[in-house]
C-alpha cells in the first residue's frame, strides 16, 4: 500500500471510530422525562407581551421552585408578528392559525360572534388549522374567561361550553368549573396569577400568548407551570429543546390531560389533528436567576444572531475586496487562500453552535468572535490537511465541512440551536435536525468530496473502488441527513438521492437512460418512506416530523401540508431575493459548464458529472423544500467557490503536468 493510500485509510478509519463514539455520546445524553398532571383541573392564564418575568411571576415561582417547570414559549401563529388573537386561535386549533386582522374577539350568548369570518381567515392561502380542535378533542368541557380565551375554548361551531368575563370570574371566587379553564385576564393577569397560585387543586400554567395590542414584537415569551411533581425545564417532542415549547405543544398537553381524566373518552393527543407534542421536562433545580438567564439566552438566539450574520457579512466583504486586489495583482496563492476560507464558511457557521455564546453578557459580540475564531481555525486546518493528504485545499475544506456536519448529526444535531445556519426561535421553524441551508451545504460539500475521491481512485486505475467510495460517502450523508435521531430532513433525502444515484450511474460508465432516472427517483421516495415509517412506528411521543407526516397521511390530511410547503417554496422563488439569486446563479452555472469545468478537468477529472449532480440537488432542493431559494443560493455558492479555487490553481500553474496518484498539485 502506498504512503498516500495509507493516509487515506487511516483518515477514513479514524473518522468511522469518531462517528461511532459520537453516536454513543448521543445515546448516553440525558433525555426528558414525562410529567403528567395529577390535579383535577388545569388553568391556563394567557398574558400578552410577557417577554420577561413580572414581579408577581417572581413571587409565585420563588415560592414554588420545588414544583415548578419553566421555559420560553414560542408564540408564533401562522404569520410572525400577528396579534394575540392569533395566538389564542392557534392554541385552540393545535396548528398555527391566522386571524386576518380580526384582533378584537367578541362573545355573545356563549358564542364567538364572528366565527365564520375567523374560519375563513384560518383557511386562507391553504391554511390547515381547524378551529375548535381543542374543545372537540376532549370529552369534558373547556371553559373560557375573557374574549381571547373564547377563541381557544370554542367548539368547531364557535359555541362555548362555559364563558365568563374576567370580572364575573373573580367575583365568583376565581373557581374553575371545567377540568380545563383558559383565561384571557387583560389587565388582571398578575392578580389572577397570584390568586390561582394559592390553590392546591389546580395546575396553573402561565404563558405568553402573543404581542401586546399595537405591537408586532415576535419575541419568545415566558411560560411556567406550578403544581407539578418534577421541577425543571419544559420541553416537548416537537422542539426537543431544553426550556423551549410552542403554543401547539400546550394544546397537545391540554388534550392529553382532558382525555386522561375521562373514563368515556377515546380521543388522545396522539390522534387529534395537532402539530404539537405533550409537555415533558428536563429535571433540574430551578432558581429565579437561572430562569431569567435562560429567557435572555433564548431571546439572544433570535436577536443577537443578527449580529452574527452581520459579522459574517462584513468579514466576507473585506475578504472579497482583498480577493479583487489579489486577482488584479495576479497573486494566485492569496486568492486561493481566500477561496479556501469560502470552502469552510458553512462549517464555520455550523461550529458557532459549539460554544454557548447566547449565555454571554454580550451575546452579539460573542457570536461574532466565535465565528471569526472558527473561520481562522478551519482555514488553517484545511491548508494543513491539504498538505498532509496531498489534496487541493478546496477538497480539504469540503472534507472538513462534511466532517463537521456529520459530527453534529451523530451527536443528535446539538450544535444547531446556536448555529448561524439554524433558524431563529422567533420564526418557530426547524427545531431539530438539519434545515434547508444546512442540507444544501452538506450535500454540496459531500458530492464535491466524493467526486474528488473518485477522481483519485480512477487515475490510480481503480474505477470500481471509485464508485464504491462515492456510494459510501453519498449514502452516508443521506442517512445522516434523513435519520430521525440525526438530520431528520424529509426533503433533503428526496432531493439528494436521485442526483447521487445518477452520479453513480455516470461514474460506472453506464448509459443513463430515462428508466434509470425514474429508478433513481423511486429510490429516493422509497428511502424516505422507509425512514418515515420506521420513525412513525416509534410512537407519538418519540416521532420526528417524518413520522408525524405518516400519521397525517393515515389521517387523510397530508395534502394540506404538501400544498402549504409548495406555496412557501414558490413564494421564496418569486421574492426579490429569489429572482436576484436566479438572475445571478444561472449565469454562474453556465459559465462553470462552458468555460471553468473544461479548464480544470485534468486536475479533477470527475468534476463535470459531480457538477451536474450538484446542479440537480440545487434545483430539486429548491422545488421540494419550503426554504426554496435558500437551497439554490447555498448550493450555487458552494460550487462556485470550489470551482473558482481550481481555476485559480490552474492559473497559478498552467503548465503543471497531470498529477500522479500521490502527486502534490493543488496544494497551498
Amino acid at each position: 500500500m502506498s504512503r498516500s493510500a495509507r493516509r487515506w485509510t487511516l483518515a477514513l478509519v479514524g473518522l468511522g471510530l469518531v462517528f461511532a463514539g459520537l453516536r454513543m455520546v448521543h445515546w448516553l445524553a440525558d433525555a426528558p422525562t414525562e410529567s403528567a398532571i395529577f390535579t383535577p383541573r388545569v388553568v391556563v392564564v394567557g398574558v400578552t407581551g410577557r417577554y420577561e418575568l413580572s414581579a408577581v411571576d417572581r413571587q409565585v415561582l420563588d415560592s414554588h421552585l420545588d414544583d415548578a417547570q419553566a421555559g420560553s414559549m414560542v408564540v408564533r401563529p401562522r404569520y410572525v408578528g400577528d396579534c394575540a388573537a392569533a395566538g389564542w386561535t392557534t392554541l385552540g386549533a393545535g396548528r398555527r392559525a391566522a386571524v386576518g386582522g380580526l384582533c378584537d374577539p367578541q362573545v355573545s350568548g356563549n358564542e364567538v360572534v364572528d366565527w365564520p369570518a375567523r374560519e375563513a381567515a384560518a383557511a386562507a392561502r391553504d391554511g390547515d388549522a381547524v378551529l375548535g380542535t381543542l374543545a372537540a378533542s376532549v370529552p369534558s368541557c373547556v371553559a373560557a374567561v375573557g374574549p381571547g380565551a373564547a377563541l381557544a375554548a370554542a367548539r368547531p361551531d364557535g359555541s362555548l361550553a362555559s364563558y365568563e368575563s374576567v370580572a364575573d370570574f373573580r367575583g365568583g371566587g376565581a373557581k374553575p368549573t371545567c377540568p380545563i379553564t383558559l383565561i384571557d385576564p387583560g389587565a388582571d393577569g398578575d392578580a389572577l396569577t397570584a390568586e390561582l397560585a394559592r390553590r392546591s387543586d389546580v395546575t396553573l400554567i402561565v404563558t405568553g400568548i402573543g404581542p401586546p395590542a399595537g405591537s408586532d414584537d415576535r419575541g419568545t415569551q415566558v411560560v411556567y407551570r406550578i403544581g407539578t411533581t418534577i421541577p425543571g425545564w419544559l420541553t416537548s417532542p416537537s422542539t426537543r429543546r431544553q426550556g423551549i415549547v410552542t403554543l401547539t405543544d400546550l394544546t397537545a398537553t391540554l388534550v392529553d390531560f382532558g382525555t386522561g381524566t375521562s373514563d368515556s373518552g377515546s380521543t388522545s393527543a396522539s390522534n387529534a389533528a395537532i402539530d404539537g407534542g405533550v409537555f415533558a421536562v428536563y429535571p433540574d433545580d430551578l432558581s429565579l436567576a437561572g430562569i431569567e438567564r435562560h429567557l435572555a439566552a433564548v431571546t439572544a438566539l433570535s436577536d443577537a444572531m443578527v449580529i452574527g450574520y452581520l459579522a459574517v457579512g462584513i468579514g466576507g466583504a473585506i475578504l472579497s475586496a482583498v480577493l479583487i486586489v489579489a486577482l488584479w495583482q495576479r497573486n494566485w496563492p492569496l486568492a486561493r487562500l481566500i477561496m479556501t476560507v469560502g470552502t469552510v464558511l458553512t462549517a464555520t457557521m455550523m461550529l458557532t453552535g459549539s460554544v454557548p455564546w447566547q449565555g454571554f453578557s454580550h451575546p452579539g459580540r460573542a457570536v461574532g468572535l466565535v465565528a471569526a475564531g472558527w473561520g481562522v481555525v478551519l482555514t488553517l486546518a484545511a491548508v494543513g490537511l491539504a498538505r498532509w493528504l496531498a489534496v487541493p485545499a478546496a477538497i480539504a475544506g469540503a472534507g472538513l465541512t462534511v466532517a463537521t456536519f456529520t459530527a453534529d448529526a451523530a451527536l443528535g444535531t446539538v450544535m444547531q440551536p446556536g448555529s448561524l445556519l439554524n433558524s431563529r426561535p422567533i420564526f418557530g421553524l426547524r427545531w431539530y435536525g438539519f434545515g434547508n441551508v444546512t442540507f444544501a451545504a452538506y450535500a454540496s460539500a459531500g458530492l464535491l468530496l466524493a467526486g474528488y475521491v473518485a477522481h483519485r481512485l480512477r487515475i490510480a486505475g481503480r474505477p470500481r473502488a471509485a464508485v464504491v467510495a462515492v456510494a459510501a460517502i453519498g449514502f452516508g450523508i443521506v442517512i445522516c441527513e434523513g435519520w430521525p435521531s440525526m438530520g431528520t430532513d424529509f426533503g433533503g433525502v428526496i432531493a439528494l438521492t436521485p442526483p447521487l444515484l445518477w452520479l453513480l450511474f455516470a461514474l460506472s460508465g453506464a448509459r443513463v437512460p430515462w428508466p434509470k432516472l425514474v429508478i433513481a427517483g423511486v429510490g429516493a421516495v422509497l428511502a424516505i418512506t422507509i425512514i418515515a415509517v420506521l420513525d412513525w412506528r416509534r410512537g407519538p411521543g418519540a416521532r420526528s416530523h417524518l413520522g408525524n407526516f405518516v400519521q397525517r397521511v393515515i389521517d387523510g390530511d397530508a395534502g394540506d401540508i404538501v400544498v402549504r410547503k409548495a406555496v412557501a417554496s414558490v413564494d421564496t422563488i418569486v421574492s426579490p431575493l429569489g429572482l436576484i439569486s436566479l438572475a445571478v446563479g444561472i449565469p454562474v452555472w453556465i459559465v462553470a459548464f462552458r468555460w471553468a469545468l473544461p479548464r480544470i478537468a485534468t486536475a479533477y477529472t470527475t468534476i463535470h458529472p459531480v457538477a451536474m449532480a450538484g446542479l440537480a440537488v440545487a434545483v430539486l432542493g429548491t422545488l421540494l423544500n419550503d426554504g426554496g431559494i435558500s437551497v439554490w443560493l447555498t448550493a450555487t455558492a458552494a460550487y462556485a467557490v470550489a470551482i473558482a479555487w481550481f481555476v485559480l490553481d490552474d492559473l497559478a500553474a498552467p503548465h503543471t503536468p497531470i498529477p500522479s496518484k500521490s502527486g502534490r498539485k493543488g496544494q497551498l
